[in-house]
């Protein structure tokens, strides 16, 4: 589903950073699907659905009577989250790869055109709602969490080495063509996507203890490293001194930090109009 150099690379290990993301993610995600409405017996579509967390979150709101399609263009991450999927005995999904704006409905509009950390990559996230809201159903549903990868408040002045680590990250995600602030657009973006817009968007940042936070960047640093390097933000050498006094910093340190950027929740509904004749 990317447009971009996808920084992060498509490795195990990244793979594997994904599900353990997803954890942490899972109570946000859920706050936003319930929230936008997402319930029994609905049919949606997971855009960018990965190695399929999201897709098994939906599944469980969607229940037996409903069913989630799982859209992506990594065929590897598809074989995983396929292979996750039969190891939980979950029925009610299904992974197909494609992209999700133009991806066949199946003779059926979607109730709702879910998404998470997906937006960010694609060379213009409004011409990618408007394509994605073709497959939803007049007064159906679309709802994407995306980042804003800035600093979070305090960070520079207590935790100088996550600041400076979260500025690299932004950077390299801006290198890269990705958009890592994507977050902060995300309601004027649906607007101009033609959707109307909740008037109720939020936005949570996940925290954690030291250590787990510490590690959770560290692992994240170590997957977008080659990309630093590629794009001449910085020296091996010099992530691997950084990751060190992260180290230094935050384990000795009392008290909850980030264990992600700041993530925004919005939904809204596509505008009901006459019925198409693809819709059930």
């Amino acid at each position: 589903m990317d447009d971009t150099d996808y920084a992060l690379g498509r490795t195990q290990a990244e793979y594997q950073r994904l599900i353990e993301q997803a954890d942490i993610l899972r109570p946000i995600t859920e706050r936003m699907l319930l929230a936008a409405g997402i319930k029994p017996g609905v049919r949606v579509l997971d855009v960018g659905c990965g190695v399929g967390d999201v897709s098994f979150l939906v599944a469980t709101l969607v229940g037996p009577q409903g069913l989630v399609v799982g859209v992506d263009l990594d065929a590897e991450a598809l074989k995983f989250a396929d292979e996750r999927r039969a190891a939980q005995g979950i029925a009610n999904v299904e992974f197909r790869q494609s992209d999700a704006r133009s991806a066949d409905s199946g003779g059926r509009l979607f109730d709702a055109a879910i998404g998470r950390l997906v937006l960010l990559y694609m060379n213009d996230p409004t011409e990618a709602l408007r394509q994605i809201a073709e497959r939803v159903r007049p007064g159906g549903i679309v709802a994407f969490q995306e980042p804003v990868m800035r600093n979070v408040v305090g960070a520079a002045t207590r935790q100088p080495a996550l600041a400076r680590l979260n500025n690299l990250l932004g950077e390299t995600f801006e290198r890269s063509g990705a958009r890592p602030y994507l977050g902060e657009e995300l309601y004027w973006r649906m607007l101009d996507a033609g959707l109307e817009p909740h008037p109720k968007p939020f936005a949570e940042i996940p925290l954690g203890s030291a250590d787990l936070a510490c590690g959770r960047w560290s692992v994240f640093a170590q997957n977008v490293l080659p990309k630093m390097v590629e794009y001449g933000l910085a020296a091996e050498k010099d992530i691997l001194d950084l990751l060190e006094r992260l180290h230094r910093e935050m384990i000795p340190a009392r008290g909850l930090f980030p264990l992600t950027s700041l993530m925004v929740c919005q939904w809204a509904r596509k505008p009901a109009g006459p019925a198409s004749s693809a819709t059930a």
